[in-house]
C-alpha cells in the first residue's frame, strides 16, 4: 500500500535529535530509513521509497514460563480474551508511553523486518511521531525501544506536525493551524505555527478507553459483557454524536449474560454508544476550548480562516467534526486517511529531507 502527497515541506519543525548533531543524522539518511506512528491501538510504518506498510494492531503475544514471544499485531490481538494456556497478550504502548520496551522493540522490528521489505534491515535510521507534551521518561523509554530493536539513530517529530505535513500543508507559509488528534491511547490538542508547537493540551480519554465505556455501559444496561473487539465494532458501525430517533441504527452483537453467565445475542443501539462515549467526548471538548483560550490572539485568524484539522484512527468517529464545529464555531473537518497522515508525514519529511535540512533546529 503506498499513499502518494505532494507536500511541499519547508519550515521549522519540531524534531528531537537522540544524540549527535541533527544535521549528522540527516546526512546519513538513506534506504533504510523509516517513519514510524506508534499508537497505543496501532503501529503504522512508513518505509522510505516504498511507501506505507498496512497498520499493525499494537499487541504481543507471549508465552508465560519462557517469555518467548508466540505474534505480533493482528494474529495477537485476535487472540485478545481467548489465548491458550499458557499464553498471554500484553499491550506494550499504553496511553502512548511505552510499558514494555522489549514487547515494544519486538513488534517494531517484526513489523519492519515483515514480507513487505524482502530482507532484514539491522540498523535502520527511525522518525517516531510522539504525542504533545511526552516526558523525559516516555522519551527515554522510546529512544531504549529504538536502541533495543537496532536502530542506528531515532529522531522524534511530534505528531501534530507529523500530521500537518502529512496533509500536504506548507508549514514555512503557515501561520497558525490547530489539529485534534483522537488516537487510541491519548487525543491531542495543538496550535502549531512556523515556528512550531505553541499552545498544546492532551486528554488520555481516546480511542480505547472508548471500547472501555462502551463495554461498561452494555454491562450495566444490558447485564452483558462484551469484549473490546465487539465494542470496537459498536464504535465504528453505530457511534455518532448526532443522534438522531428518526435514524436509529441498530446492531446484534454477541456477550455473556451476567445473569445465567450463558451466551446471548443483545441489539444494541446508536443512542447506546452516544451515550456511551459522551463524558469522554467532553472531556476532548474541554480541551480544545482550553487551548483556544490560551492561543495568541494574532493566530486566531488563520485557525478560522484554515478550519480545525482532526486525525487519528478514533478521530472518524460520526458527527465528531460537527460537535467540534459548533462548540468553536469554526469550521472542523477530518483529514483524509486520518489513520495513517501521521506516518504519511514522518514519510514525506524522509523523501523530502534535503528541502527540509536547512530549516530544521537542532534540539539536542
Amino acid at each position: 500500500m503506498s499513499i502518494k502527497t505532494n507536500a511541499r515541506t519547508q519550515g521549522k519543525i519540531g524534531f528531537i535529535p537522540s544524540s549527535g548533531s541533527l544535521m549528522d543524522w540527516i546526512g546519513s539518511l538513506g534506504a533504510e530509513d523509516i517513519g514510524v506512528d506508534l499508537g497505543s491501538s496501532n503501529v503504522v510504518i512508513y518505509i522510505k521509497n516504498k511507501g506505507l506498510v498496512l497498520p499493525e494492531s499494537s499487541v504481543v503475544a507471549m508465552r508465560h514460563n519462557s517469555s518467548d514471544f508466540v505474534t505480533y499485531g493482528t494474529q495477537a490481538e485476535e487472540m485478545e480474551g481467548r489465548t491458550p494456556q499458557g499464553i498471554y497478550t500484553i499491550r506494550p504502548i499504553k496511553e502512548s508511553a511505552i510499558i514494555d520496551y522489549k514487547s515494544t522493540a519486538y513488534l517494531l522490528n517484526s513489523i519492519i523486518n515483515q514480507s513487505y521489505l524482502k530482507r532484514v534491515f539491522f540498523h535502520p535510521r527511525l522518525i517516531i511521531c510522539v504525542p504533545v507534551g511526552i516526558t523525559g521518561v516516555q522519551r527515554r523509554a522510546l529512544l531504549e525501544a529504538a536502541f533495543t530493536m537496532g536502530a542506528r539513530k531515532t529522531v522524534l517529530i511530534e505528531q501534530p506536525i507529523a500530521s500537518l505535513i502529512g496533509t500536504g500543508i506548507n508549514i514555512e507559509n503557515m501561520e497558525g493551524a490547530m489539529v485534534v488528534d483522537v488516537g487510541g491511547g491519548t487525543a491531542s490538542v495543538a496550535v502549531v505555527s512556523t515556528h512550531g508547537v505553541v499552545v498544546s493540551d492532551f486528554s488520555r480519554q481516546a480511542g480505547l478507553a472508548m471500547d472501555q465505556a462502551i463495554i461498561s455501559y452494555v454491562r450495566d444496561k444490558y447485564k452483558v459483557e462484551i469484549g473490546r473487539k465487539t465494542a470496537e465494532i459498536m464504535k465504528i458501525s453505530l457511534g455518532t454524536m448526532w443522534y438522531i430517533k428518526e435514524e436509529q441504527q441498530f446492531l446484534e452483537v454477541c456477550g455473556s449474560s451476567l445473569v445465567t453467565g450463558l451466551p446471548v445475542k443483545i441489539t444494541v443501539t446508536g443512542q447506546d454508544v452516544a451515550e456511551s462515549l459522551y463524558p469522554l467526548l467532553e472531556n476532548i471538548f474541554h480541551k480544545v476550548r482550553n487551548v483556544l483560550q490560551k492561543t495568541p490572539p494574532a493566530l486566531l485568524g488563520d485557525i478560522r480562516e484554515h478550519g480545525i484539522m482532526i486525525s487519528g484512527g478514533a478521530g472518524q468517529l460520526k458527527g465528531l467534526d460537527r460537535m467540534i464545529t459548533n462548540l468553536t464555531g469554526i469550521p472542523s473537518y477530518v483529514v483524509e486517511h486520518p489513520l495513517y497522515v501521521n506516518a504519511i508525514g514522518a514519510g514525506t519529511v524522509l523523501e523530502h529531507m534535503n528541502i527540509l535540512r536547512d530549516a530544521l533546529q537542532d534540539l539536542r
